[in-house]
């Protein structure tokens, strides 16, 4: 339900319906409760498009973003977190992907009551993260478009269906002009609030860089990438501790695995091949082992490569932060079972070589 707060009363009847959820008396609660929470999110969109639709149409992101990419679990959210310390950019906080539609009204009458709530801890990372914090647009775009794999997430039964948004490969391309025109929204409405360069990070984008460099041609991309074994023991723990209750039914964490599995083929071998579309100096590569050596260094290296200005302003910023996070502990992982392990040597085994990491037999 938690993907699903930001969703307005008419896309939530489409999506109820579509899936069957108004029809099993065991989720009537938890549908009735999100109804009456779309309902107001309607009222406060109406309220919003009457006082800013104009001035959303007008604006014009002047600077290509800076997309971060990864997979899930290799160090996205703290790359995200690092780089949004420089006051040059801007990005989409934790209640902005979660309120899309409404946060440029509602953002200003919760002000009061957000800076009350204290900042939780992600059961994925013991990562600390608050209400104004960088995080995920496609959770903006998961109840902003309907057509985003995270409605998987709440919606298992039709994981399969959603998936064919992770590449945008096997849609229509009304249905693709329709999300990029609903991404674009979106990040005017950041640029309208905020006039700065954006900041940008999904894992999703991986497998997105054709549809993206249509937006904006001169984008830049940082790509991090971890131990494909590490990867898969935190996406593991995701699935477990975090995606397991996000459902209107259970979940099959065997199944979620072998999806994860494939998932991670194909984004990949995607991202490989649309990546040479990316302009020279565009994009960034660098390993989550190497920047966790040394963050300092690792994103002076980013910004060096990337040719962006302001790094000796932002380092201060940079470090003072990193000193503040010296007791945080990373989780512990189990081991991975050999079934699963055979897959991942099987269907990744490009990305090692690619990488340069050693296979484990």
């Amino acid at each position: 339900m938690e993907t699903l707060l930001g969703i307005t009363a008419g896309k939530w009847l489409r999506l109820g319906l579509r899936n069957g959820l108004f029809f099993r008396p065991m989720t009537w609660g938890t549908s009735l409760k999100l109804m009456l929470i779309s309902i107001r999110n309607s009222i406060y969109a109406r309220k919003e498009k009457e006082q800013f639709e104009s001035q959303i149409q007008a604006t014009v992101i002047e600077t290509p973003p800076i997309f971060i990419l990864g997979h899930w679990r290799t160090g996205t959210s703290l790359l995200h977190k690092l780089l949004s310390l420089d006051p040059q950019f801007t990005y989409p906080t934790v209640f902005e992907v979660y309120n899309p539609e409404t946060f440029l009204t509602t953002g200003k009458i919760l002000e009061e009551r957000l800076e009350q709530m204290k900042a939780e801890k992600r059961p994925m990372d013991n990562m600390m993260v608050s209400y104004k914090d960088p995080a995920e647009d496609e959770f903006a775009l998961n109840t902003l478009s309907l057509k985003s794999p995270l409605l998987g997430w709440a919606f298992p039964e039709n994981e399969n269906y959603f998936e064919k948004y992770l590449t945008f490969h096997e849609i229509s391309e009304p249905k693709r002009n329709e999300w990029k025109e609903d991404f674009l929204y979106f990040l005017k409405k950041l640029t309208l609030k905020n006039n700065k360069q954006l900041l940008l990070k999904s894992p999703h984008h991986t497998a997105r860089i054709k549809t993206l460099l249509e937006i904006f041609p001169d984008a830049k991309f940082i790509h991090i990438r971890r131990n494909p074994y590490d990867t898969f023991r935190s996406t593991y723990s995701l699935y477990k501790n975090t995606v397991s209750k996000l459902g209107f039914c259970e979940r099959d964490l065997t199944a979620d695995m072998n999806a994860v599995i494939n998932r991670f083929e194909i984004m990949y071998r995607f991202f490989m091949e649309e990546k040479k579309q990316i302009k020279e100096n565009h994009l960034f590569e660098i390993s989550f082992e190497e920047l966790e050596q040394d963050f300092t260094a690792g994103i002076e290296k980013i910004y060096n490569g990337l040719h962006l200005p302001g790094f000796e302003t932002y380092k201060p910023l940079l470090t003072e932060y990193l000193n503040k996070q010296k007791d945080y502990k990373k989780n512990i992982h189990k081991a991975i079972p050999n079934d699963w392990k055979q897959k991942i040597n099987e269907k990744w085994k490009f990305c090692f070589e690619e990488w340069n990491y050693p296979i484990e037999l």
